[in-house]
C-alpha cells in the first residue's frame, strides 16, 4: 500500500457573507461513471488512463484504490489534505476484467452562462429573475466544490466580480485569485483569462452588476439561442433582460441605491400577493439596475408562475391604482421620465402554424356537420332546419349531382353474348334462361348466359337496303293483286244483284197479268 498526502495551499479570509450565493452546477466526479469512457468505473489493480491533453483540474476523493495512473502531458490533479491513494491494492469490491479505465475530457463551463450556476434559492425557481442575475453578481459569494472536473471559460468577461470565492472548501483572497489566473494551474482552470480584472464587493445593494449594460452583451451571447417565444401578443423587455417576457413591471428612476426603498417595494408586493391569495400563481423580483450612462433604476418584475394567463397584469393594474408610490417610496415626482408601468397583451400560442390552424378549422367543421346530422335525425321537423339546406344534414342527398362516381370507383363489366335462335328452332322443348352475364372482378369469375339476338344472321347495310326494296316491291305487287281481286269480286256481286233484280221484275209482271185475267 502506498499512501500519498498532498496539502493544497489554503488561505482563510474572514469575509462576511453577501446577499446571495452562486454554486457551480453538479459535476460528475471521479467516483461517477459519467466521468469515464463507456461509463466504466475502474477498480483495484486497474490502470487509470488520462487523455494526452487534459485541459482542466480533476479533484480526487479522499480514498482512491486503483492499479496506477497514466498521467496527461498537460493537466492537473487536485488532492484533498487527507487524500489516501492505494496502488495495486487487494480490494475485491467487484470483479476486474478490463485492466484499464479511461477518463473523459473535462467539460468546460462558461462563466457568463446562467446554465453554469445555480442559486441558493433555486428551490423556489423564481421565473421573474433575469439572466443577468443568474451569473455571479458583485455582492454574491461564489462556491466551487471539488467534486468533478474544473474548467472555466472567461470569454467576453471584462471583470471577475464577486463578493468572495470559495474554491474547494477554501476562501481565496482577491490578490491570490489575481496571481492564480497567470500560473500553470490557473491556465488549466480558466481559459481566455488574459486581461481579466478581479474585483471583490461586499454588501453592495446597487444592482447585481455595476454598469449592467457592459455585462449584458456577453451574457446574452450565451442566452439568446435558448430564449422562449413569448406566449402573449405584446411582450415586454425589462432592464437587464436578454429575452422578451410576458408579465408586468414597475420601474422607478432614483438618485441613489437605498436598501430601505428596496425592502419597502418588496414588502408592498409580498403583502398584496398574500391579500389576493396569489402565492402559488405569481413570481416577482425586485432589484436595482445601475449604469453610469443611464442612471439608477429600481425595478420590480411580476410574471405568472405557470402559463401566462394575465393574472400578473391584473395584479399590477390593481396595485398601481391603490398605492401612492410617491409617499411609499419617498420619491420626488412621478413623470414619464422617472416612472414606467408596462404590461403584456393577451395570451396566445406562437407555436400554432397555418397548417395547424387549417386542421383545427376542418375538425370544427366536421364536428359541426356530425352534430347537425344527429340533430336532424332525432328532431327532423325542428323549425331551425327550415333555414338550412337539406343536403347539408341529409347524407342521402350527398349521392346526388353525380357524386357517386367520385365517392365510389366504378367496376367495368365485360360481357360476351352468344346467339341461341338456331338452337331454339332446331332443338325442341328448349327453355330460355334469364339473361345473366358479366365478369365479377372481385371473385375473378365469368358469368355467361346466352340470349335470343334478333339481329343475328342479318346482312350488311347495303344488302339490307336492297332486300328492303325488293320486299317493298313484293308487298306492292301483292297489294295491287289484292285490289284487283276485290274489284272483280265487287263486279261479280253487282252482276248477280242485277240478274236477281231482273228475275224479280219479270215474276211481278206475270203475276199482274194473271190477276187481270
Amino acid at each position: 500500500m502506498f499512501n500519498l498526502n498532498i496539502f493544497f495551499v489554503v488561505i482563510h479570509i474572514l469575509i462576511s457573507f453577501s446577499a446571495g450565493t452562486k454554486w457551480l452546477i453538479d459535476n460528475p466526479g471521479f467516483d461517477d461513471s459519467k466521468n469515464w469512457l463507456n461509463d466504466y468505473l475502474p477498480c483495484a489493480r486497474e490502470t487509470v488512463i488520462f487523455p494526452e491533453q487534459y485541459p482542466g483540474v480533476l479533484p480526487l476523493p479522499k480514498n482512491v484504490d486503483v492499479g496506477g495512473f497514466v498521467l496527461p502531458a498537460n493537466g492537473a490533479i487536485l488532492l484533498n489534505r487527507e487524500s489516501i491513494i492505494t496502488l495495486s491494492g487487494e480490494s475485491k469490491k467487484r470483479s476486474c476484467d478490463r485492466g484499464k479505465a479511461y477518463i473523459r475530457s473535462p467539460q468546460v463551463h462558461k462563466w457568463f452562462d446562467p446554465k453554469t450556476w445555480r442559486s441558493s434559492d433555486e428551490k423556489q425557481s423564481n421565473k421573474a429573475m433575469l439572466a443577468l442575475e443568474k451569473v455571479p453578481c458583485n455582492n454574491e459569494s461564489v462556491v466551487i466544490q471539488n467534486k468533478g472536473p474544473l474548467a472555466f471559460d472567461l470569454e467576453n468577461v471584462p471583470f471577475l466580480r464577486m463578493g468572495q470565492l470559495n474554491f474547494a472548501g477554501s476562501l481565496l483572497s482577491k490578490d491570490y485569485v489575481r496571481q492564480l489566473l497567470y500560473t500553470n494551474l490557473g491556465q488549466l482552470l480558466f481559459r481566455n483569462q488574459a486581461g481579466v480584472r478581479v474585483e471583490y464587493y461586499h454588501n453592495d445593494v446597487c444592482g447585481c452588476h455595476r454598469d449592467y449594460n457592459h455585462f449584458l452583451e456577453p451574457i446574452c451571447h450565451n442566452v439568446m439561442k435558448s430564449c422562449e417565444k413569448p406566449h402573449c401578443q405584446v411582450s415586454i423587455t425589462p432592464l437587464g433582460s436578454c429575452c422578451s417576457i410576458c408579465g408586468s413591471l414597475l420601474s422607478f428612476k432614483v438618485d441613489n441605491c437605498g436598501s430601505r426603498r428596496l425592502h419597502t417595494l418588496q414588502a408592498i408586493l409580498e403583502k398584496a400577493v398574500k391579500e389576493q391569495n396569489l402565492q402559488n400563481d405569481l413570481d416577482y423580483h425586485v432589484n436595482y439596475y445601475s449604469s453610469k450612462d443611464y442612471g439608477i433604476y429600481l425595478q420590480a418584475i411580476i410574471v405568472d408562475r405557470k402559463n401566462y394567463n394575465e393574472k400578473s397584469v391584473n395584479f399590477v393594474k390593481s396595485l398601481n391604482n391603490s398605492v401612492n408610490w410617491l409617499k411609499k417610496l419617498n420619491l420626488q415626482s412621478l413623470t414619464l421620465a422617472n416612472y414606467k408601468l408596462q404590461y403584456s397583451g393577451r395570451p396566445y400560442n406562437p407555436d400554432i402554424t397555418f397548417g395547424s390552424v387549417v386542421l383545427i378549422i376542418l375538425c370544427i367543421v366536421l364536428c359541426a356537420i356530425v352534430a347537425l346530422i344527429i340533430f336532424a335525425h332525432y328532431v327532423p321537423n325542428h323549425r331551425y332546419l327550415l333555414y338550412i339546406p337539406q343536403w347539408m344534414y341529409d347524407p342521402r342527398r350527398w349521392m346526388s349531382y353525380n357524386w357517386r362516381n367520385l365517392l365510389y370507383r366504378s367496376n367495368f363489366m365485360f360481357a360476351r353474348f352468344d346467339n341461341t335462335r338456331s338452337s331454339i328452332r332446331d332443338v325442341p322443348n328448349v327453355t330460355r334462361t334469364p339473361v345473366v352475364m358479366g365478369y365479377d372482378a372481385e371473385n375473378e369469375r365469368v358469368r355467361e348466359r346466352s340470349f335470343d339476338n334478333p339481329m343475328f344472321n342479318e346482312e350488311p347495310t347495303a344488302v339490307a337496303k336492297k332486300t328492303t326494296v325488293e320486299k317493298n316491291e313484293q308487298l306492292t305487287g301483292q297489294s295491287a293483286a289484292k285490289v284487283n281481286d276485290k274489284d272483280e269480286t265487287k263486279r261479280k256481286d253487282e252482276q248477280e244483284l242485277t240478274e236477281i233484280k231482273l228475275i224479280s221484275s219479270s215474276e211481278e209482271e206475270d203475276t199482274e197479268e194473271e190477276t187481270i185475267e
